[in-house]
């Protein structure tokens, strides 16, 4: 009869091990269950995600073999063989998700910089950048903002506008750029800054520059931000043009995956007429004909085999 003292050292030696602990280490100890896989039992690639993926790999391993039924050890290594091409063709295929992945997940990020850079462009460009401005939603945004704010403070203060405003309307808003409402803002902040020039204006008229240069601001307000929702709509267009055109690897990546996949369907193919030639030959049946035939042609000498 076991001693309280041998029960309690038991016990404690019990705690100690509980087998392995990290999710790599269950995974490595659940291939000791394995009742096929002589070759296959090295082909789970663990990638520190959950440990139902091997369970998977597991589950399919088991239902391929029960559909496969094979019979000795010959047999046993077909279909071992067959179940390692299709979980390569599988992988293969999560390849080439990841390739176009790789391609297209960087590519609405990559939009916005571009736009943010090239708004940054235009509005260094005191010549021309009024105008590229107007080729993007984002600068067309940025010239609604823009026309808004020298709305409000004609409306709120009247012309003429501030230093820094003038500064702004002429060299980023149009004031300078030959585009007629805004330049004609310009020119009424201009007279009614000089106090109508040359000719001295009354306040009467001085009223009316006010008037017409808030109704213009406005309107080009409303005109720019129509034109952003527009130009929008069309680059959205073009950016999912753009991502269809990316949903196939590149060239290189391509090749390798065509290559890859030639090879797996000529094994799969070899193996599967294999098997069933094995199978065939122990139920006592005529051997089926070959599914395909391989040949391979050398473009230097014309050998083929």
């Amino acid at each position: 009869m076991t001693s309280d003292k041998q029960l309690r050292a038991n016990r404690s030696n019990g705690k100690k091990g509980k087998g392995p602990v990290s999710e790599k280490g269950k995974v490595t100890s659940s291939f000791n269950a394995l009742k096929h896989g002589i070759l296959s039992n090295q082909l789970f690639i663990f990638t520190g995600g959950d440990i139902t993926d091997y369970e998977s790999f597991s589950d399919f391993m088991e239902c391929f073999f029960k559909e496969m039924q094979p019979v000795g050890m010959m047999e046993t290594l077909l279909v071992d063989r067959l179940f390692a091409t299709f979980w390569r063709l599988r992988r293969l295929h999560i390849a080439e998700t990841g390739f176009i992945q790789k391609q297209v997940e960087p590519h609405s990020v990559e939009r916005v910089i571009e736009n943010i850079a090239a708004q940054g462009v235009a509005r260094k460009d005191v010549e021309n950048g009024f105008f590229r401005q107007m080729r993007t939603s984002t600068g067309c945004s940025h010239l609604a903002v823009s026309w808004q704010t020298v709305a409000d403070s004609i409306q709120e203060k009247g012309l003429p506008l501030s230093v820094g405003m003038t500064r702004l309307l002429d060299e980023e808003f149009g004031g300078n750029s030959g585009f007629w409402k805004a330049a004609n803002v310009s020119i009424y902040n201009w007279i009614v800054q000089n106090k109508g020039g040359a000719k001295p204006m009354n306040a009467e008229e001085e009223k009316r520059f006010n008037e017409i240069a808030l109704d213009y601001a406005k309107q080009l307000s409303e005109m720019f931000k129509m034109l952003s929702d527009v130009l929008a709509i069309h680059e959205e267009e073009t950016s999912k043009a753009d991502v269809q055109s990316k949903m196939i690897p590149s060239p290189a990546e391509l090749d390798k995956i065509q290559r890859y996949d030639a090879h797996l369907q000529r094994v799969l193919l070899q193996t599967l007429h294999e098997l069933q030639r094995m199978q065939a030959a122990r139920l006592g049946k005529p051997a089926p004909m070959a599914a395909a035939l391989d040949v391979t042609l050398n473009s230097e000498n014309g050998f083929v085999s």
